[in-house]
């Protein structure tokens, strides 16, 4: 797939692929931004499945610069045939085949604390770590560690569910193995898995248990992939890392090695953009099954023109009751709980710079561009034009 950035055939770069397509979208569309402006054209190579004859690729393509997502098949990659070409890499291991080269990861201590965060929320009585096929993947390996620390820090019994190789491959055998170690868990048991496809696996194996989530088992995983979390059943809390400024990032780390200003091996990492809350780790301050069958129609529909009354009508009681419930149990009204959900979507769009202010206001459900900015304003004090411009709106956020 070609992505012109600009009319010059000259300057190629080759960008190679190996994670899962929602969270690589992310990334190639940060790298496509920065190739914009450094007049790049981006050649995608999908390395996920077999092995790149990267002497061939070179030699056809002719590139100034390489940029590999390592995210799951590092080993893959043998920098003997990159020679001197500059190359980064996005989210690896240093060394990557007997070669160090620069490398810009998501930060895992970062995640692992935001994840473990909302665990502990709910007073677990236990901590188990999900980790990925290949546990010697540094992110993995990270997440685990500050996983375990936090659960020593709070005297917690910490165990490692550790899936098979060929498990990846087989979504029953993957249930079963994590099922066995989570049957052994004193309960209520936080879990934190590693990627959202692991999250959704754990949600199977508590449902093989008969465990009641959240509230016997929570779990929370990571990348935020909506095919994934939104698909769960029930639906699975994720933190987001900011795969778009990851991948702008390795963008600007290449240009500045094709430009000579980087003679030294870097390492960067990226922050979480914030966790996104959903009913795999939902604790509700008063147990009703109602309120959170209620929140979830708000959350999948707060932008669709849903309106307190026609959550109201999902309870079996008068509607003043219903907003009474609710409120005892959120500490917020029907109405207040849609309006920030319409703003979370709402600052979601700012941050990706993919929509305009007029249309994210019509996309999120406000009737006007001028309700949406009084409505904006009255809750962060500034206008979305400027909170969009502003430094730390892509600073860890945490989506309600």
């Amino acid at each position: 797939m070609w992505y012109n950035c600009l009319m010059n055939s000259e300057r190629k770069v080759i960008v190679f692929r190996t994670g899962v397509f929602g969270t690589w979208r992310e990334k190639f569309g940060g790298i496509a931004a920065y190739a914009k402006s450094a007049g790049w054209m981006l050649h995608s190579v999908d390395a996920r499945m077999s092995r790149p004859d990267f002497k061939q690729l070179i030699s056809y393509w002719n590139p100034i610069g390489l940029i590999i997502d390592a995210s799951a098949r590092p080993d893959m990659f043998d920098c003997a045939a990159f020679k001197k070409l500059p190359v980064v890499v996005m989210n690896s291991d240093v060394r990557i085949r007997g070669r160090s080269i620069p490398s810009v990861s998501s930060d895992s201590r970062q995640i692992a604390k935001l994840a473990v965060a909302e665990l502990l929320d709910g007073n677990p009585a236990s901590l188990l770590f999900v980790e990925w096929f290949k546990p010697e993947m540094s992110w993995s390996a990270t997440r685990k560690a500050e996983c375990e620390e936090i659960a020593g820090m709070h005297g917690l019994p910490f165990k490692t569910a550790t899936p098979k190789p060929g498990d990846a491959a087989n979504p029953a055998a993957l249930e079963r193995h994590i099922a066995a170690v989570l049957r052994t868990m004193p309960r209520p048991c936080g879990v934190f898995a590693a990627t959202d496809v692991l999250g959704a696996a754990t949600l199977s194996a508590a449902a093989r248990l008969k465990a009641d989530i959240p509230n016997e088992v929570a779990v929370v995983a990571v990348d935020d992939d909506p095919e994934i979390c939104e698909n769960s059943s029930p639906t699975l809390t994720s933190v987001r890392p900011d795969f778009r400024n990851l991948g702008f990032r390795a963008g600007q780390m290449l240009g500045e090695m094709i430009a000579g200003r980087a003679d030294t091996l870097r390492l960067a990492t990226v922050p979480p953009l914030g966790i996104v809350r959903r009913a795999s780790s939902r604790k509700i301050r008063v147990h009703d099954r109602t309120v959170s069958a209620a929140l979830e129609m708000i959350r999948i529909h707060a932008c669709e023109g849903i309106t307190p009354a026609d959550v109201e009508k999902t309870f079996p009681v008068t509607r003043r009751m219903a907003e009474i419930r609710f409120k005892a149990a959120t500490g917020r009204t029907i109405g207040e709980e849609i309006l920030e959900r319409k703003l979370s979507a709402a600052c979601d769009y700012l941050a990706s710079g993919r929509m305009s202010i007029s249309a994210i206001a019509d996309f999120c459900g406000w009737n006007s561009l001028a309700a949406f900015r009084k409505a904006f304003k009255a809750r962060f004090g500034v206008s979305p034009s400027r909170h969009h411009a502003a430094p730390s709106s892509r600073q860890v956020r945490q989506p309600l």
